[in-house]
């Protein structure tokens, strides 16, 4: 079998797709036994839309059409696990932390026999869902399970975003895994495949099934509150008072663990700072935004809801760029701690919304917050405060984006209206950043103008503050994923691995491969 990319057609019907394919190629129907989309993508940059296809296929002469530079051989993408190890597992290995990259460590284990238990300080999905929901009407917080602890880790409350710059194989098997518990057909196709906070709900509970059925186990409002080290191997975990043995702990506690990174690091768990960003989130209307990206294709139901991606280098030299952009979605409140003010964006899976949202990140390192180990957390945590007392609750602070670039206070709302649940307060966010953040900040908005006209002049609105966009710390690990305490494995997006739902579940999946491959199930 071959694949074939740059097929273009401006139908996504199959008739179309197979006659281009027949033209790529150059072969009449009789060789073409059979085809299948692989990955569909759309370009509108020359004022015309056309569906850009890779298809696989299987023809009458595949070396001869192996000469196009456009033609491979189609990969073996099927998921092969790893041979077991030889090595004795006493006990059943340990995952602590339920989101993407302890999901899948979690699921890889249980199908492989290796019976994993799970543990998370957070609860299943429907009781999180009503947790969340209390917050985001009443601002009633509960610390041990909110938009950051819980069931399908921070990714539960999000765009559900699944694209990844990684070339790792394992991509293809979560995508798979994906599909086969719940997901739409079409995140195996699309270029910018997606799922909504709301379709999560269902797949997690699914593979939560599947992990069980393997003869895994999940606790639920589990906090791993201690670990006990003998002779620099992990030899037991304690949970909710509770000592259970533990050869193998695969840690995928999530970014916002910052109790529990604390007592990992009075019991000798070798860690770093490691740079992070922080910012705001604008909001426009999605109207705009269709009409700045796609212009007469505006209306076109084939393209929107229209999505962005913009990125600046400011003479600070600092890094700016759009992130967990949301179209037709919302800015939600995503604190964990009380008397910390923390944002987000998410989206439904319809991408309905009236307005669009995207985090704008200011890259910030050592030079903005010191050398000391958690200097940086501690820079995120004071940050979260101050936005806080700003705002006196856990309303978020707003400022038109024109009046922040010439620092003013705004007073009023102008075509655009916020989206965040629990209402808004007036600041100036000018006092609530460092000198440098400003200034990277106001030169890429800027930017983002001239590139994109009425980015910042027609009525967009910022809020603050996005800070919880990826971890400060990382937990050092060897070639193994094995860290300086022998037994475990720092995993995902809260050990500084990872960053986002696709990388965390790759990462998730290499930490389950290194324990099959060094013990063999009980």
């Amino acid at each position: 079998m071959i694949r074939v990319f740059q097929v273009k057609c401006s139908s996504q019907e199959n008739k179309e797709i197979e006659k281009q394919l027949l033209k790529k190629l150059n072969i009449s129907k009789k060789d073409l036994f059979s085809w299948r989309i692989h990955r569909k993508s759309v370009d509108a940059r020359k004022q015309k839309v056309l569906f850009s296809y890779v298809i696989d296929c299987q023809i009458k002469n595949e070396k001869k059409a192996l000469k196009d530079k456009d033609v491979q051989i189609c990969p073996d993408e099927t998921y092969y696990f790893p041979a077991s190890g030889s090595l004795p597992l006493e006990s059943r290995p340990v995952i602590a932390g339920f989101g993407p990259a302890g999901m899948f460590a979690a699921l890889i284990l249980a199908q492989a026999g290796y019976r994993p238990i799970v543990i998370e300080r957070g609860s299943e999905v429907q009781k999180r869902m009503e947790k969340v929901n209390r917050f985001w009407k009443e601002g009633i917080l509960d610390e041990e399970c909110n938009v950051q602890f819980g069931e399908g880790g921070a990714g539960t409350f999000s765009d559900g975003k699944l694209t990844t710059r990684s070339k790792d194989a394992r991509a293809r098997k979560v995508l798979e895994e994906l599909h086969r518990f719940g997901a739409k057909e079409e995140i195996l196709i699309d270029a910018h495949p997606h799922i909504g906070t709301d379709a999560f709900v269902r797949i997690l509970q699914n593979i939560r099934k599947e992990i069980i059925r393997c003869g895994g186990s999940i606790l639920f409002d589990s906090k791993l509150e201690d670990i006990e080290v003998k002779e620099g191997k992990i030899e037991s975990i304690w949970v909710n008072g509770e000592k259970l043995p533990c050869q193998a702990l695969i840690l995928s506690i999530g970014h916002s663990a910052e109790d529990t990174i604390g007592m990992l690091y009075k019991k000798g768990l070798c860690m770093e700072n490691k740079p992070y960003a922080i910012g705001v989130r604008i909001e426009h209307t999605q109207q705009y935004i269709n009409e700045a990206m796609l212009k007469e294709y505006a209306t076109d139901p084939r393209l929107i809801p229209a999505r962005y991606q913009l990125t600046y280098t400011a003479s600070n030299r600092k890094g700016v760029y759009s992130f967990c952009m949301c179209p037709g979605g919302y800015v939600i409140p995503c604190s964990s701690q009380k008397g910390k003010l923390v944002i987000n964006g998410m989206s439904y899976a319809s991408r309905d919304g009236v307005n669009a949202n995207s985090a704008l990140l200011v890259q910030v390192n050592e030079s903005d917050y010191g050398k000391e180990l958690f200097a940086g957390l501690s820079y995120q945590r004071n940050l979260e405060e101050k936005a806080y007392n700003m705002s006196g609750s856990y309303k978020i602070i707003v400022q038109l984006a024109k009046d922040y670039v010439n620092n003013v206070t705004s007073d009023h709302f102008e075509e655009v209206k916020p989206t965040y649940a629990l209402g808004y307060h007036f600041g100036n966010l000018n006092d609530l950043f460092s000198k440098e953040v400003n200034q990277a900040l106001k030169e890429a908005l800027l930017d983002f103008e001239k590139r994109v006209p009425g980015f910042v002049y027609q009525g967009a609105i910022l809020s603050a503050v996005e800070s919880r966009s990826s971890s400060s710390i990382r937990i050092i690990r060897d070639a193994s994923l094995q860290s300086n305490i022998q037994g475990i494995y720092p995993c995902g997006e809260g050990s500084g691995y990872a960053g986002g739902i696709m990388t965390s579940a790759i990462d998730g999946i290499r930490c389950a491969e290194s324990i099959i491959s060094k013990y063999k199930k009980k």
